[in-house]
């Protein structure tokens, strides 16, 4: 296994700048933690994610902590991703791909090689330096700030955050409890269990649930995907949701200062 821990010298809560594009991202936050912590893991001891843990760059101002996370060497840049039944399939590079009785059939310049989790499974190369997912495992204290920018990379977090920006092109978060919320999806899944500030979010082909928002003005701009959201008697203010062939439906509204323009598109409001 290949680990490397990053901590951030000054004490309380941060605000975490952290771009990892694949992998698994995992945060917790602690009321009771008075220091930030990070550590990224792979299980490979050398190879492509090795590396990119080794060349992970950090710096820090005072409450700052910025993270990049360098893309694994072989990893999809360019690709195609299709959604069917909250399965995804990505395609990029190669010549081509065939599933043909249960069987995948893969031609082109890329070799061939199959990758399940991350490891190779095919007889041309062993499996101990393939391409194993990284993950990131962050502990912040209370009131600390998140600003997220991923590809695919998985995110969960647990606890509260002070406010979250999230930049993410088929991924998925899940997270418990925000209180500013800024969110740009491009085919992906974001799922916030409660929204307590103002909420921004921009939707191309993807999925949003909010399941408490009790904020005092939500934008929703939606261009094909979904959002649903359930307000709160104690949300206030302006609700404004624009769709561009989208759907939208919205429970415990009709107390705020809605404001609404579908060009294509179903948008329930009540």
């Amino acid at each position: 296994m290949t680990e490397r821990s990053i901590l951030l010298d000054a004490f309380g809560p941060i605000a975490l700048d952290l771009t990892m594009n694949t992998g698994s991202i995992r945060v917790v936050v602690d009321p009771t933690l008075k220091q930030a912590q990070m550590a990224l893991k792979a299980e490979a001891t050398s190879g492509p994610s090795a590396d990119a843990i080794r060349d992970t760059t950090v710096g820090r101002t005072g409450q700052n902590l910025t993270v990049r996370v360098p893309d694994v060497a072989g990893s999809m840049g360019g690709s195609t991703t299709i959604s069917v039944g909250g399965n995804t399939m990505t395609f990029a590079g190669g010549s081509g791909v065939q599933i043909v009785g249960g069987n995948v059939h893969i031609s082109g310049h890329g070799g061939g090689k199959v990758f399940v989790n991350g490891r190779e499974v095919t007889a041309t190369g062993p499996a101990g330096d393939a391409l194993t997912p990284i993950t990131a495992e962050i502990l912040l204290p209370a009131k600390s700030v998140l600003l997220l920018r991923t590809h695919t990379a998985d995110t969960v977090i647990t606890g509260e955050l002070a406010r979250l920006e999230y930049d993410g092109r088929s991924g998925s978060l899940t997270a418990e409890r925000v209180g500013d919320l800024d969110a740009t999806v491009t085919s992906g899944s974001v799922i916030v269990g409660a929204v307590s500030g103002p909420l921004d979010v921009s939707l191309t082909s993807g999925n949003v649930g909010i399941g408490a928002y009790s904020g005092h003005d939500a934008r929703l701009n939606l261009t094909s995907g979904n959002v649903q959201m359930a307000a709160t008697p104690q949300a206030s203010g302006r609700l404004a949701v624009g769709a561009t062939s989208g759907c939208v439906r919205i429970t415990g509204a009709a107390h705020l200062n809605v404001r609404r323009r579908v060009t294509s598109g179903y948008v329930q409001i009540s």
